[in-house]
């Protein structure tokens, strides 16, 4: 079942509560995030109805001069045509009841920019990242927290049996790029 913007907004954790529940999530205290879904930060202006945008973080990857780029949070980033992968603004944490998928959004693939669809395991948390691939010919212009991309929870019928765990997923519960782009190597 797809969740509707109406119980996203009361699953999701109060923002005072975040670092808590973070270290609930580090340590498998399922009893303790009882079937909510942290999304910091959230903002209800973010959410459809049956989803919410995801926003550019701090960093992309170019693909093309491997290297990590700050998103400046006046300026934003260039995206030339290539791959890029797009650092979430929001850290994510799904309970073990609960899982993701990231969507393009139409605005930016009528641009030429095509996104990659990704999904959020059960019992993730961290930030999420992104590929998105500017077909234009032309530079494309992101600013830092510009919606770049939709995230839909779907609920399970039964809590998951397998729990995520840093050996197997490496970038598991961090908030850089870099981990995602070390984990890629191995």
């Amino acid at each position: 079942m797809i969740v509707s913007d109406t119980s996203l907004a009361k699953l999701v954790f109060p923002k005072e509560s975040h670092q808590d529940v973070k270290n609930w999530f580090e340590k498998g205290q399922w009893r303790s995030i009882d079937g909510k879904i942290l999304i910091h930060p959230f903002d209800s202006k973010n959410l459809g109805p049956f989803s919410y945008d995801l926003c550019v973080g701090e960093e992309v990857y170019s693909n093309q001069k491997q290297q990590v780029i700050c998103v400046d949070k006046r300026n934003g980033v260039s995206i030339e045509p290539g791959i890029f992968l797009v650092l979430t603004h929001e850290y994510i944490g799904l309970p073990r009841d609960f899982a993701g998928s990231v969507m393009p959004r139409f605005s930016l693939v009528r641009e030429g920019i095509m996104q990659s669809m990704t999904k959020i395991d059960p019992t993730w948390y961290g930030r999420i990242v992104v590929a998105i691939d500017n077909r234009s010919k032309d530079t494309f212009h992101l600013r830092r927290g510009q919606a770049f991309c939709t995230l839909i929870v779907h609920r399970l019928d039964k809590p998951c049996s397998k729990i995520l765990n840093s050996k197997d997923s490496p970038a598991l519960g961090k908030e850089s790029i870099t981990y995602f782009l070390s984990a890629k190597r191995k």
